[in-house]
């Protein structure tokens, strides 16, 4: 309810000043809380788990709330760029660079606290959710920091008479903003479809797998072995075939299970819930 009521007053602040860089983050603020809400909803959903209608739980439905997020800042951006543009073409936007300068204060204090709490629930809470949440808070803190500075030059601009130049600063800052919050949507966008198209995951974690998975091949002397793994959400998937031959040692199923709890403590402290599949083949055939 705060963050609805501050991008609420955010409008109509922004509406009263005439400053189209408050109305921008009023409007940015709002969807943020509508996105906040719907990954809310989606973090419960997920923590269902599976059943049987979602055998495979229920975490794809992560980097799809993230999809939705990041097109819809996207398109506020790219709104937002464009009528910005058109003001600057028309000769700038006369703004009431004091009272600007009061919300931009004190909604950078205010975004700036709530990224710390986010932050600090996020080293709690695995959740690349919680994670795109906690940057878009931190993203706000330095949209409010830079137009508070932006404010501020405009006030010495109106002080020593330059009206002319102070109508640019409001317009120029939400270009700049936006072109700079591009950047983010982009970024959640490649991830959440990397995810949804369960493509590898970043190399870091990818060779962190493979060493695990190589380790056991030697120390059992398989003659070969298939690695897959992808990273949905929170939950790491991995899939191990191992091509027995004539020098591999141990054969019971007592000893094959040994190698499954072995990836499975090893890979541990990566930190996601691990989904893993390691299978035994002498035919490699059945591997690939």
């Amino acid at each position: 309810m705060g963050a609805l009521g501050f991008a609420i007053l955010a409008l109509v602040w922004g509406l009263a000043v005439q400053s189209q860089m408050i109305v921008f983050d009023g409007l940015y603020s709002l969807i943020s809380v509508a996105l906040s809400l719907m990954s809310l909803v989606a973090f419960r959903i997920i923590r269902k788990g599976e059943s049987k209608h979602f055998p495979f739980g229920r975490v794809v439905l992560e980097p799809l709330t993230i999809i939705v997020k990041a097109t819809a800042i996207g398109a506020l951006c790219v709104y937002a760029l464009t009528v910005a543009v058109m003001d600057i073409i028309d000769g700038g936007r006369e703004v009431n660079a004091g009272w600007a300068s009061l919300y931009a204060g004190a909604a950078t204090l205010g975004c700036a606290g709530m990224a710390m709490h986010l932050h600090r629930r996020q080293k709690a809470v695995r959740s690349d959710l919680l994670r795109a949440e906690t940057t878009q808070w931190l993203l706000d803190t330095v949209l409010s920091a830079g137009v508070l500075i932006g404010f501020l030059v405009a006030m010495v601009l109106q002080a020593r008479d330059y009206n002319t130049a102070a109508g640019y600063v409001d317009p120029a800052m939400v270009a700049i903003v936006c072109l700079l919050f591009l950047a983010m949507p982009v970024k959640l966008l490649a991830q959440g479809f990397r995810e949804v198209m369960m493509m590898a995951p970043a190399a870091p974690i990818e060779q962190r797998v493979r060493d695990s998975a190589n380790g056991v091949q030697q120390r059992y002397a398989f003659d070969d072995m298939v690695l897959r793994c992808t990273k949905v959400g929170g939950q790491l998937v991995v899939e191990v075939d191992y091509v027995v031959g004539a020098q591999t040692t141990g054969r019971t199923v007592e000893v094959l299970d040994e190698i499954r709890q072995e990836m499975t403590d090893d890979l541990r402290d990566l930190n996601y819930e691990l989904w893993l599949s390691v299978s035994f083949t002498s035919d490699v055939r059945w591997a690939e």
